[in-house]
Formats: structure tokens, C-alpha cells, sequence
């Protein structure tokens, strides 16, 4: 499955994540030391907090590197998804359906999507890895995930309102 990794912090941080693991089902996030993590992988990465209720789960942004806001300038750290991530052409349903599949089955995805994006000729295109962190070993409490955005160039002003149109190109389970 690593050979769909083409990102060197994809790759990277999957690979971290691999070796945290060691024989149980995924990782807890006390074995996540950050300082662990390559250097040049931190940016791409984003922690997230899984809050059960009633069965379902939601994903509150615990720790966001600076490609995810740096460009939109909203720091989303702290806050829900669904307070952050716009509804626009289906964009928080996918994103969140993403997580939910990793939280539910405790599995680790690999997903590749394309943009389309207003005022631009040329889609952008996001590949994401979304690893499961458990505390008890069972349960779902923590998202890792790293995602690489390719893209001409962006207005000055992009923020992920400016969606118009979404399409999943691949969803593979890894391991």
C-alpha cells in the first residue's frame, strides 16, 4: 500500500504511525511524541479530537500545521469542523465522512480528492492519510492526518468557500 504515498509527508508520517503501532489494532496518541515526527512532515499534519455522543462521533481540531489556514488565516485549533469547514458543494459532508469511516471501522485511510474552485481553470487536488489513535485500545479517541494540497496558483484571498465542485478520485483502506 505505500506505493500510493507519493508525498514524502504522507509517506513519512505513515510510516511513524506504522511503527507506533506495533502489533495492536492503531496507536495511543501517548505514542505520538510530536518531536518524533519528521521536521518536514509537521506542516502537513493535523491532530483531531473524536468526541463520542449517542454513538456518533465529532471531530474537534486539537492541533492544525500551518498549510490547512495559513493561506485562509483562520486558526482552527479548538474548534469543531462543522463550525470551521463550509458546507459548500458537499465539502464538510466528505471531509467528515472521511473521519467517521476511520473512527468507526479503526482503520487507517488513504483519499485523494480534486476542487473545483472558483475564478480558477485548473482543479486543485488533496491527498490525505487519516490514521486512528485509541487511548483504550478499542475506541476511536484521536485523528491523525496529513494532507498535501496541489494547486496553481491560489487567489491571495482563497478560503474553502470558494468550492464549487468535488470529486473523490480514490479511498484505499491501507495496511
Amino acid at each position: 500500500m505505500l506505493d500510493i504515498l507519493l508525498d514524502q509527508p504522507l509517506d513519512g508520517l505513515y510510516r511513524h504511525w506504522l511503527g507506533k503501532k506495533g502489533g495492536r489494532p492503531m496507536p495511543r496518541r501517548a505514542d505520538i511524541d510530536p518531536v518524533e515526527i519528521p521536521g518536514e512532515v509537521w506542516p502537513y499534519t493535523m491532530l483531531l479530537d473524536v468526541l463520542w455522543s449517542d454513538g456518533a462521533p465529532r471531530f474537534r481540531y486539537r492541533r492544525v500545521g500551518d498549510v490547512f489556514w495559513r493561506t485562509g488565516g483562520r486558526e482552527p485549533t479548538g474548534k469543531f469542523i462543522d463550525e470551521v469547514l463550509p458546507e459548500r458543494a458537499g465539502y464538510r459532508r466528505y471531509v467528515v465522512d472521511i473521519y467517521e469511516e476511520t473512527a468507526r471501522h479503526c482503520r487507517p485511510l488513504f483519499t485523494e480528492n480534486s476542487f473545483d474552485l472558483e475564478g480558477q481553470h485548473a482543479p486543485m487536488l488533496t491527498r490525505r492519510i487519516t490514521l486512528p489513535l485509541s487511548s483504550d485500545g478499542e475506541t476511536v479517541n484521536m485523528v491523525l492526518s496529513g494532507h498535501v494540497f496541489e494547486h496553481g496558483r491560489l487567489p491571495r484571498d482563497f478560503a474553502f468557500t470558494l468550492i464549487s465542485g468535488l470529486k473523490e478520485l480514490r479511498r484505499v483502506v491501507l495496511e
